[in-house]
């Protein structure tokens, strides 16, 4: 389950002086505030999108939305906000920053992964797993039992599963019992290559 939603935090408050209230028609202050909006996820802010100013007129108290004051007290606002404009923090932002931190961490494992791959599909060890893609909805696994200088014995998995997903789920040793191979190294860098093997784990 994902909570998601969203908040408002006040961003400024300020007073607008000699101001004729619509509702006590008295010629008095207004007390004015700019709420910002935001969206969040596990109440993280992820960005802001809106911008809400309340106004209150300090001799009746009657509080008013900017769309709801007459045309010259809007006016005196949008002179003020220009003079000291309202800005959204930075920490309303935090969510995409924490985004972007994850996706570059999955671009860097991303690579590194391949990069580990690459050496190990050229200098095979023991107990190494190949990830086997067997047809677009057959996956399984071969575990590497031995190596020689130009040989890799492998031990297919006995089970297969229709996700690649799912091969954590069984490469369990139990699984490793009768259908074995010899294959020379160009065997296995050509199945990597051609991604049958699309995944290789080391212990």
């Amino acid at each position: 389950m994902v909570f998601y939603g969203t908040k408002a935090s006040d961003l400024k408050n300020g007073q607008l002086i000699n101001v004729d209230c619509p509702t006590c028609e008295t010629n008095s202050s207004f007390n004015y505030s700019v709420f910002g909006k935001y969206a969040h996820i596990y109440w993280i802010p992820i960005f802001p999108f809106k911008k809400i100013t309340i106004t209150e007129c300090n001799s009746c108290k009657k509080t008013f939305e900017l769309k709801e004051l007459p045309e010259s007290i809007q006016t005196k606002l949008q002179r003020e906000k220009e003079k000291n404009p309202v800005k959204f923090p930075i920490w309303m932002f935090s969510g995409l920053f924490v985004i972007a931190a994850l996706v570059g961490f999955g671009v860097y494992k991303s690579n590194e992964t391949e990069k580990n791959e690459a050496q190990y599909i050229k200098s095979p060890k023991v107990g190494d797993v190949y990830s086997i893609k067997l047809s677009d909805a057959h996956f399984t696994s071969a575990r590497v039992d031995k190596v020689t200088k130009d040989s890799v014995y492998i031990t297919d998995n006995d089970y297969e599963t229709d996700k690649s997903t799912g091969i954590d789920d069984i490469d369990v040793a139990k699984n490793y019992t009768t259908e074995k191979e010899t294959l020379s190294y160009k065997d296995i860098q050509d199945a990597y290559k051609k991604e049958k093997i699309f995944a290789i784990t080391r212990n």
